[in-house]
């Protein structure tokens, strides 16, 4: 039994993506003679109730949203790449805008067609289609969406939206590349072994045998699959087997057509270029009655004056319709403009990045010891005279009293903020920094550097710290992907290197999302410069 038919035994709402036009087999028993009782409504395709173009994206994502049975979306016949990409762009965007919440599983076949790694066009609709696909695996489940992604080629799937999948489950798979694809992905999170031996098991999988991967239940198995209890209509026939015809008994459509009538009427009412239409119509009728009437001899006041009362009705009508055009429009831009912020308020929550506080050792020297922060002091006073520092105000003051013990007499905001274990862009850092203004131990904006009384605050290294114990602190405190960058950047120092070697060096692709995702962690972090060329910033080698 697959899981599509496991749904809908559940009576769930499944909404199925078919490229390929294979799902109507859904509708029939395994013999493809009698019907499986999965009345499944299909728009488009050749067994299709509905039919469906490539422009017909909005009005099914619309029609969709508010059904409350399942369908087939059964692209096949529109005959073009770029006609699918058409209509599942408008079909998601309005599906996502019009979600009511409920939940949804939207199943998504050959999904690599929709979201793929490479883009030969970045500014059309594969891009955008792109980025809708992420919006719907990444924000959809605030929509009532749980997305399903199938292909038989996860190496060129988008890692955007692969990364964000819960869990996994894979078939045979003759390619080392889409092995490969799959190892990158689960090898963080399962035991490196048992990946081992079920990757090496992939390729040789007989039909019904798959792997199961959920990192959220420690689920890490290989499975046999029960047989299909519907008609398999994507099966080749064998040598000599003819393929079996089989057709569809029409299912009642009545409350489907119901809806999709509401909404199409609901989109031409709300459509500025017919408002227009309906106005110039008027205006051209009403200009052809005042021919009309002037070649009657009747009074022209009296004809001036109907002349008015019509154009106010016509005015007054097209100020309707203009107002119910401009609320749809007023929700349409509300719902862009919230995921604009929560999108930007969750790129700003991921910058933030808070560190454990430095520690210094009293052992000597070496390039694998770390320095370790000294122990807070029992109790110094501070200059406003209120007895102690709390304990974060005491990391900011040693941690800048550690620069200058290592030459440096007035550390950045960055430098100071790393070594403390704080992010210098949050607002509690700003708060922080503050307050010790107002005790009188720090002083100056741009840089950090520390009063008399600051000084008397601090606790002292325990030992000297070098620019070697520098660099050693910032490889232990960011994560592995981050090591493997900065080790080959600071082994070039004073040079720089390019992306290509960085990359090589560190074992990652130059060209990936995920590279750049990285880069952009280290530049937030004040650890490399350069755009062309990656450099280590000159603050680790004082």
């Amino acid at each position: 039994m697959s899981r599509i038919e496991r749904l809908l035994e559940r009576h769930a709402r499944v909404a199925c993506i078919d490229p390929l036009g294979v799902f109507w087999g859904l509708r029939l028993t395994p013999d493809g003679k009698s019907e499986s009782g999965f009345n499944i409504p299909i728009f488009g395709g050749p067994h299709g109730d509905l039919p469906l173009t490539e422009h017909s994206g909005a009005l099914i994502g619309e029609t969709v949203a508010g059904m409350v049975e399942s369908c087939i979306i059964d692209l096949s016949e529109i005959g073009t790449k770029a006609g699918e990409r058409r209509f599942m762009l408008a079909f998601l965007t309005a599906l996502y805008r019009k979600a009511s919440g409920e939940p949804l599983h939207l199943v998504i076949d050959e999904a690599d067609m929709f979201a793929p790694q490479k883009l030969t066009d970045r500014d059309g609709d594969a891009a955008r289609l792109l980025g809708m696909m992420e919006t719907v695996v990444r924000r959809g489940r605030i929509k009532g969406f749980v997305p399903w992604l199938l292909t038989q080629r996860p190496a060129v799937i988008a890692k955007d939206v692969l990364s964000q999948v819960d869990g996994l489950v894979a078939f045979k798979l003759t390619s080392s590349q889409d092995r490969d694809a799959l190892s990158a992905w689960v090898e963080g999170s399962a035991e490196k072994d048992d990946w081992k031996v079920m990757r090496a098991a992939l390729p040789a999988m007989e039909r019904g045998q798959g792997v199961v991967w959920i990192p959220g239940r420690g689920i890490l198995e290989a499975v046999s699959f029960p047989e299909k209890i519907t008609f398999d209509s994507s099966r080749t026939p064998k040598r000599g087997e003819k393929k079996r015809t089989t057709e569809l008994k029409p299912i009642d459509l009545g409350a489907l057509k119901g809806r999709l009538a509401v909404v199409d009427a609901e989109t031409k009412a709300n459509d500025p270029k017919t408002l227009k239409a309906e106005i110039a119509g008027l205006r051209k009728e009403l200009a052809s009655k005042s021919a009309i009437v002037q070649n009657t001899g009747l009074d022209p006041a009296a004809i001036a004056a109907a002349e008015q009362r019509g154009y106010s009705l016509g005015f007054t009508e097209a100020g309707r319709q203009a107002s119910v055009s401009f609320e749809a429009l007023k929700q349409l831009t509300s719902t862009t403009v919230k995921g604009f912020a929560e999108s930007f308020q969750s790129n700003i929550r991921g910058e933030k990045i808070d560190f454990p506080a430095p520690t210094f050792t009293q052992s000597s020297r070496s390039a694998a010891a770390l320095p370790r922060a000294p122990a807070p002091a029992a109790s110094k006073s501070t200059a406003s005279g209120d007895g102690s520092l709390s304990g974060s105000p005491q990391k900011i003051v040693d941690a800048i009293r550690w620069w200058n013990v290592l030459g440096i007499a007035a550390p950045s905001h960055a430098q100071v903020g790393f070594v403390a274990g704080f992010s210098h862009k949050s607002g509690t850092w700003a708060t922080y920094l503050s307050r010790l203004r107002s005790a009188g131990l720090i002083e100056g904006r741009g840089d950090l550097v520390l009063t008399d009384a600051g000084v008397a605050a601090a606790n002292e290294p325990a030992i000297p710290p070098t620019g070697e114990d520098l660099r050693s602190t910032v490889l232990g405190k960011v994560d592995g992907p981050l090591v493997k960058i900065l080790k080959p950047i600071f082994a070039a120092y004073q040079r720089g290197l390019s992306h290509a070697d960085a990359g090589e060096a560190a074992g990652y692709s130059s060209s990936s999302g995920t590279w750049a995702t990285y880069l952009s962690r280290l530049r937030s972090l004040d650890l490399i410069e350069g755009r062309g060329e990656l450099k280590a910033q000159g603050w680790l080698y004082p």
